[in-house]
């Protein structure tokens, strides 16, 4: 008699643009769960949020799961350890707002994740540089103010004012690397064309 063979389980295909979601196995795998039904009850206590794809399968945000696992870590001294973090994990998490809404700090990061204070400081530096790298950081410099002296020229023999140093500052914020400049520069943009006299 020829055994089965057993084949790979296929992972759900996730919704359009939430390809780096996670199904819920994956996600009770990152939390070090056997079952998926830990995450079916985070899920009803509003800890995690789903999106839903095909035939209704649950898919949870990587960072939002990531975040989970902090907090988790902080009130089960068993539940990881600093090996379980991979430095993909922690970028993620640096990523994910604290639940007061602001950015995480090295100090989050070696409490949440109990990671040493090197290795904290490390990934957050580099977490950093990626967010504003040198050649973007300059573009979002202050434009400068014209002279006091009425001509309504700027400085340095510019000579452009001050509106259309702004405009073309925020045109430049259009090619940012990160999504939330880009957006906020179209925000001010739309802004300043419906403004009166313009």
């Amino acid at each position: 008699m020829a055994h089965a063979q057993l084949e790979p389980r296929k992972r759900p295909r996730a919704p359009a643009g939430y390809d780096s979601h996670l199904t819920r196995r994956q996600a009770a795998r990152m939390l070090g769960f056997a079952s998926e039904f830990k995450i079916r009850e985070f899920e009803r206590q509003g800890l995690l949020h789903s999106v839903r794809g095909p035939m209704r399968t649950a898919f949870y945000a990587r960072a939002d799961i990531l975040a989970l696992k902090a907090r988790l870590a902080q009130t089960e001294s068993d539940r990881s350890s600093a090996e379980d973090w991979t430095d993909a994990d922690l970028i993620a998490l640096l990523e994910h707002p604290t639940r007061t809404g602001l950015p995480r700090s090295i100090l989050d990061l070696v409490m949440e994740t109990r990671i040493s204070i090197e290795r904290a400081e490390r990934v957050h530096a580099f977490w950093a540089g990626v967010k504003a790298p040198a050649p973007y950081a300059a573009m979002r410099t202050p434009i400068p103010k014209p002279s006091s002296a009425g001509t309504g020229a700027a400085p340095s023999g510019e000579r452009r004012g001050e509106g259309r140093l702004s405009r073309d500052g925020l045109i430049r914020e259009l090619r940012h690397p990160d999504p939330r400049v880009r957006q906020q520069a179209f925000e001010r943009l739309r802004e300043h064309r419906a403004a009166p006299g313009r």
